[in-house]
């Protein structure tokens, strides 16, 4: 189970990436209902050392060892660098991609994100 909190409207959280084995904590991470992919901003990938060959206007997918909010983890997960977190001013969004794989339970009454599965 993790913990929600709400900041100026927005439902947040914290989460991990993992690419070819550096580690990033993204405090300021967006769970999103409305968005099919998650995505992560541009600035921050670059400090993970993920860049595209074929960057077309700041957006692309890179597969990330594993995405973890949580205890909720994806192994081998395809993210989107995209401009859309930074332009939000969050560091990355939980699109429903993440959401659907983990069989996610959003509960608004204790402010926690729970799943019923790890993959």
């Amino acid at each position: 189970m993790k913990s929600l909190y709400l900041e100026n409207g927005l439902l947040l959280t914290e989460m991990t990436v993992v690419f070819r084995g550096e580690a990033l904590t993204l405090w300021r991470v967006l769970v999103s209902t409305t968005l099919q992919h998650t995505a992560l901003s541009v600035k921050l990938s670059e400090n993970l050392g993920i860049v595209s060959d074929d960057t077309v206007e700041n957006q692309f997918q890179k597969t990330v060892d594993y995405v973890s909010v949580g205890p909720l983890k994806v192994k081998d997960f395809v993210i989107q660098v995209t401009d859309t977190a930074d332009e939000l001013q969050v560091d990355a969004i939980i699109g429903l991609d993440f959401l659907k794989k983990v069989g996610a339970k959003i509960n608004l009454d204790s402010m926690t994100l729970s799943g019923s599965r790890v993959i």
